[in-house]
């Protein structure tokens, strides 16, 4: 997979790895011509790319690393000091942290912590790898034949690059209104044979300096296309590079990737064939090793360095005369001629269909760039040409979608290529949404689900009384209209905290006045039992209720089947798709029930395609809950609801469908909500990531709350296993954790992972499991742990009772039951409706948006909130607490043809502006 990673002003990436260090200390290939690397190897290991570099006259001179450095604070270079962008030159500053209180924060050791800020980015490393056969090949090859495959190699890595370059753009004119895409990029590109655990491993790193040509002069770029099309510019390297190995007379063989019950995923990958399923594993160690490493608490980067096998990368020479040996003593037949002439092997075949399902998985409209990604997935291996040639059919096939819609005062003369292209949706998508609308709309003024404004007058009043409190204006206006001003189908939004549970409470008592019964459905089984807790109606999974409903089963014993005495109520909507609120909006109509659908669609979004909260929203619009009651600081209610956005009156926007915000809106709310963070004291940023890690770990175990008070929200799993890493090093410290480890492959879900156990550790249940009495997500101690006669690992855990009930024992054996994962880290996703008074939060700049910030802030109850990262990973956070990620509807962003948006018409100061570009002849 094509990695990218922003560089800092000291050029150095989010680890804090010197890259242009890293890279000019590569040793060349081109001393190696004749023995080790064919003569006609072409370009040395370290070479100029990009039209960029051409237009410095880079192209085919040495790479040499004055002129790295130069380019990389942004000149030109020559060492003439001539600036390429605008900040060229400008140097990071050198910030001492302080705490909350003024006070300079101290590491460990008792030194002052300081961190690096601001100052020109170097720019990004992009790199391309190879396939494990593909590196395994170079290795073994005689020098002709390696000189053949590693020019295959940096033929399609020239061809990713070629693709990356021609989407990156650049801001021009008064504010940066009008967007184009750049001419040229500079970048250096240097080939590596090995990782660190000297193991076969071809790839090409690729230096794209922070300066671009473009519209006739240099300056900067805009880094948003470029992680856009990060996917598809790895498909078009791969695609390359199987047919120029094909050219070289091997064949490809397509691999089917398989999940943990062997059942196929529709995924492929591929190989060269003839290189052994056995060798490439044997070659493989070097992250399971790295993992281990980490498990004794070394950061990621001494983990690296404590697993290599010589402290100085060993020279090339000593890398192929190794590999010569030791490949084939594993078995592998390295004859290149008994390699050569082998036809290309198929996995069984996905059909277009296969490949729209996969497509819409996650999203109801796809970009070019999207097809052009799940067409690889699925047939990976094939010819660049056939490869192009799908993604033409799949589109024709396809409903054309208008354009990503922009904010007017953002577009000037050119818009960004994301704001022009058509973009795609299945048909069967569009059918779905058609028919969530279509069915609100018929049943707006169904009178026979609504409870009489007599019986809902008497039950709010004895409520009232009841509780010792009066309901606030919205909760009673909620309440009315669920109850008795909508038909077949109601929308309850409330913002994050606000109480939508003290509503359901109310609402289920006049329903249930009224001879109605309620029934819950959630997005999880945890969930469910939430809900049921909070509210006293009955509720289960959408996956049970669909389940059941689909095969006429019983629901419940007291509820067997819908009627129209039945309510419905798909708690946490915004985060169900299209497809789940269709289907449940076909049993309610069928039975003449009704469904309420509550939650929030500016918190998380649904994994699956689509919204269905919105389109129904839409169709009937919504009541809506502001008032948040969940933090108890005044400022911390502040800081939540400024995640949100206001009309023109001031009222907070709570559906999707108002006017994209402008970049000016973006920054401004960004800079908002940052503000408030800061002088909450709630941001703790790093030189490094590994540096950021150990503070969140630090923090954590020296908080002062219970173990179950303590939210500790991670992105991703790569992150929660560093983590967890860490804080099993520290509690073992303390003494919490009691004899050795034992590792065993847990698994959530279709996904398998190395997890690691001691007595006294802290797990979660990932699986429901009616006879052991467990749900997904309930949490455990393992309290012991013994080796069975087969190797698997006997594990006795303590499983926390429901609020209320006592916890109870229960043994899983991990031969037959291994549904576990660590219990310290939670990711955004999961945390939804969670909450408590220490959150600790280690940011991903790359999943963090609106929607995510502030569903992690909003999981604090009272006490302390922080997000922890390293600086350069912050500075891109800072920038998108604004940004919306939210999910949309084919429907309501418009089919081309026919509801297209025209473009405004342009302001006076806009066309002055087009007139000075016409009339100086910059017009492009």
């Amino acid at each position: 997979m094509l990695k990218l990673t922003p560089l800092t002003a000291t050029g150095n990436n989010a680890r804090g790895d010197n890259v242009i260090e890293y890279l000019t200390a590569t040793q060349s290939l081109k001393n190696l011509t004749g023995y080790y690397i064919g003569a006609d190897l072409g370009e040395d290991t370290m070479r100029w790319r990009g039209h960029g570099a051409a237009m410095l006259n880079l192209m085919g001179k040495t790479v040499d690393k004055a002129a790295m450095i130069e380019l990389a604070a942004g000149f030109s270079p020559d060492g003439l000091k001539e600036k390429l962008c605008q900040n060229a030159g400008k140097l990071p500053e050198k910030v001492l942290k302080l705490d909350r209180d003024g006070n300079p924060r101290l590491l460990p050791n008792g030194h002052p912590d300081f961190v690096w800020k601001g100052g020109h980015q170097v720019g990004y490393d992009c790199v391309f790898n190879a396939p494990k056969s593909v590196s395994l090949l170079l290795a073994f090859a005689d020098p002709e034949e390696r000189s053949a495959i590693l020019q295959a190699h940096r033929d399609a890595v020239d061809q990713g690059l070629e693709y990356m370059e021609s989407k990156v753009e650049t801001r021009r004119g008064k504010a940066g209104i009008d967007v184009i895409p750049v001419d040229g990029l500079v970048i250096t590109s240097c080939d590596h044979l090995a990782n660190r655990n000297l193991e076969p491993h071809l790839h090409t790193h690729n230096m794209l300096y922070g300066v671009a040509y473009a519209d006739g002069k240099w300056g900067g770029w805009e880094s948003s296309e470029l992680f856009r099309h990060q996917k598809a510019a790895d498909t078009i390297y791969m695609a390359h590079l199987a047919e120029n190995l094909r050219k070289l007379g091997y064949g490809i063989e397509q691999q089917a990737e398989v999940d943990p019950d062997q059942q196929d995923t529709g995924v492929r990958s591929w190989k060269v064939s003839g290189i052994d399923d056995a060798t490439i594993a044997a070659f493989s160690t070097r992250k399971d090793e790295v993992l281990e490493a980490m498990t004794e608490g070394l950061s990621h980067q001494e983990a690296w360095a404590k697993t290599r096998a010589h402290k100085d990368e060993p020279s090339p020479e000593e890398l192929f005369s190794t590999w010569e040996k030791v490949i084939p003593a594993v078995g592998q037949d390295c004859d290149i001629t008994n390699l050569k002439g082998r036809s290309d092997i198929q996995a069984p075949a996905r059909s277009d269909d296969d490949i729209l399902e996969a497509l819409h998985a996650t999203t109801a409209i796809v970009a070019e760039k999207d097809i052009l990604w799940e067409v690889t997935r699925a047939r990976a291996g094939q010819s660049p040409e056939a490869l192009l040639a799908d993604v033409k059919r799949l589109k024709e096939s396809m409903v054309e979608i208008a354009p990503e819609r922009q904010a007017a005062v953002d577009q000037g003369v050119h818009v960004s290529r994301r704001y022009s292209e058509t973009r795609y949706a299945w048909s069967k998508i569009v059918d779905w949404e058609q028919e969530v609308q279509q069915r609100a709309d018929a049943r707006r003024d169904d009178i026979s689900v609504r409870v009489p404004e007599r019986i809902l007058d008497t039950v709010i009043a004895d409520y009232q009384k009841e509780k010792g409190f009066t309901l606030s204006d919205e909760q009673r206006e909620a309440v009315h209209h669920l109850c008795s001003n909508s038909g077949g189908h109601a929308v309850m939004a409330g913002v994050a905290g606000a109480g939508k549970t003290t509503v359901a409470d109310l609402y289920k008592r006049c329903f249930e006045a009224n001879g109605q019964e309620l029934i819950g459905a959630c997005t999880s089984r945890k969930a469910a039992g939430k809900l049921s807790e909070e509210s006293g109606m009955d509720a289960m999974s959408t996956k049970m209720l669909l389940a059941r409903l689909d095969n006429g089963w019983k629901i419940t014993k007291d509820h067997p089947r819908l009627n129209s005495k039945s309510v419905v109520v798909l708690d946490e909507a915004g985060m169900i798709d299209t497809e789940v609120v269709r289907r449940l909006m076909r049993h309610v109509d069928d039975a003449g029930a009704k469904l309420i659908l509550q939650g929030d669609m500016k918190q998380l979004q649904a994994i699956g395609a689509g919204a269905g909260m919105a389109l129904v929203s839409e169709k009937l619009g919504q009541t809506e809950l502001t008032e948040i009651r969940r933090q108890k600081n005044a400022e911390d209610r502040d800081i939540a609801i400024a995640f949100y956005d206001r009309d023109a009156q001031g009222r907070i926007i709570l559906h999707n469908r108002a006017d994209p915000k402008s970049r000016g809106e973006i920054a401004q709310k960004s800079a908002n909500v940052w503000k408030k963070l800061e002088k909450r004291g709630a941001i703790d940023a790093y030189n490094t990531r590994t540096e950021a890690m150990d503070a969140c770990t630090r923090d954590w175990l020296d908080s002062p709350h219970a173990i179950d008070n303590r939210l500790l929200l991670v992105h991703d799993h790569a992150d929660s296993q560093a983590l967890t890493d860490r804080i099993r090093v520290g509690l073992r410290e303390r003494g919490v954790l009691q004899g050795d480890d034992h590792t065993f492959k847990g698994r959530r879900d279709k996904r398998l992972y190395d997890m690691t156990v001691a007595v006294g550790d802290r797990v979660r249940i990932t699986k429901n499991d009616n006879d052991l009495g467990v749900e997904n997500g309930d949490m455990a101690q393992v309290e012991s742990i013994a080796r069975t006669a087969t190797g698997s690992l006997a594990i006795g855990l303590r499983v926390e009772g429901k609020p209320g009930q006592s916890s109870f024992a229960v043994a899983v054996d991990t031969q037959v039951w291994n549904h576990l994962q660590a219990g310290y880290c939670r990711t955004v996703h999961d945390a939804q409706g969670q909450g408590k008074p220490a959150v600790f939060h280690f940011a991903n700049a790359s999943m963090v948006d609106n929607q995510s910030a502030l569903v992690a802030f909003t999981r604090l109850t009272s006490d302390k909130y922080r997000m922890y990262g390293a600086e350069v990973e912050l500075e891109q956070v800072k920038n998108r607490l604004g940004a919306d990620r939210l999910k949309q509807n084919a429907v309501q962003e418009g089919f081309w043809k026919q509801h297209a948006q025209k473009r405004p018409a342009p302001t006076l100061e806009q066309e002055y502006d087009q007139h000075l570009r016409q009339d100086r002849g910059l017009q492009r």
